[in-house]
């Protein structure tokens, strides 16, 4: 389809329509597609459904979403539950609440208030996670990975409420790496801070360490070199 022909995708209420080519998609209630879809800005008040890929400049949704492709966009912004099928590529995202990866998630800048659940790799140049319910990834990596407890969870932690809050994951390596309330197998960086909470089986570094009095490290190793 030519650039001058695309058109606008207008969906208000209950509806299913067919993949394509689009300018820009606008969904406000309930809506399932059916094929792949590119466009430059895709937005969801709602429920929304892609049985396909999505490619879009900039996602913007509130409610729940599921792609059963691959996402590729520059920009996404979200509040609620998005599950993908696939795997998932954006230069910048900043998403609060659910977010489930079925395969490797890779970013520029990657920023969650609320839970992942990453079936994959998740790589990004700088992570800010802030934990209000169980987080895994198989493998983290990237630049600049900071994880956290929301501070929504601190007064939950005052009535024992909070044991799930935890981040797991197999392999987190990092230039910089700060973790709180995080169970993982290796943990490898340059510098590295290890929270309260922590559990580690082993941590190498070839930088500066640090490691609080409320966490467990196993093992731990100094590198001469980066790995």
């Amino acid at each position: 389809m030519a650039e001058g022909t695309k058109q606008d995708l207008k969906v208000v209420g209950n509806s299913s329509c067919a993949g394509g080519q689009y300018r820009r998609v606008k969904i406000t209630g309930e809506c399932t597609i059916a094929g792949n879809v590119e466009c430059e800005k895709f937005s969801c008040t709602g429920d929304a459904t892609v049985h396909g890929n999505l490619q879009t400049e900039e996602l913007s949704m509130t409610g729940d979403m599921q792609i059963t492709g691959d996402v590729e966009a520059k920009k996404i912004r979200g509040k609620g539950d998005l599950a993908i099928d696939s795997r998932i590529c954006g230069e910048d995202v900043s998403f609060s609440g659910n977010l489930e990866v079925q395969g490797d998630c890779e970013s520029g800048f990657l920023e969650v208030y609320g839970g992942i659940q990453i079936q994959g790799l998740l790589s990004a140049e700088r992570l800010q996670l802030r934990m209000l319910g169980p987080c895994q990834a198989r493998e983290i990596g990237g630049g600049d990975l900071d994880v956290k407890r929301s501070k929504g969870t601190i007064w939950k932690q005052l009535f024992g409420q909070d044991s799930s809050v935890v981040l797991h994951a197999e392999l987190i390596e990092g230039d910089v790496v700060s973790l709180d309330y995080t169970k993982a197998g290796i943990v490898r960086g340059k510098d590295v801070v290890i929270g309260p909470g922590c559990e580690i089986e082993r941590l190498e570094y070839w930088g500066k360490v640090e490691v609080h009095p409320e966490a467990s490290v196993k093992e731990q190793i100094y590198l001469k070199e980066r790995a």
